[in-house]
């Protein structure tokens, strides 16, 4: 049965997961990972081989999700 709460039909709508986007740094082909270097510079490990080295990826719960554009990054400090 479908729920009428308002709440919990607005939160189904969001889509779920950490997400986050690094430069792949390298890729292991025996594990199918690739690690991934984030802004502030830490790797973390993520699922897939689906980038290339050096290029940008969309990282959602710990899976690489596909390349991410190459965009300017601003930092403002109010």
């Amino acid at each position: 049965m479908a729920t009428t709460n308002p709440w919990k039909r607005f939160v189904g709508l969001l889509p779920g997961g950490a997400r986050t986007v690094g430069t792949v740094a390298s890729i292991n082909l025996q594990t199918s990972t690739s690690t991934v270097t984030l802004r502030n510079g830490s790797q973390m490990t993520a699922k897939g081989t689906s980038v290339p080295v050096g290029l940008r990826a969309f990282v959602v719960d710990g899976q690489i999700a596909g390349p991410a554009p190459e965009l300017p990054q601003y930092e403002v400090e109010v």
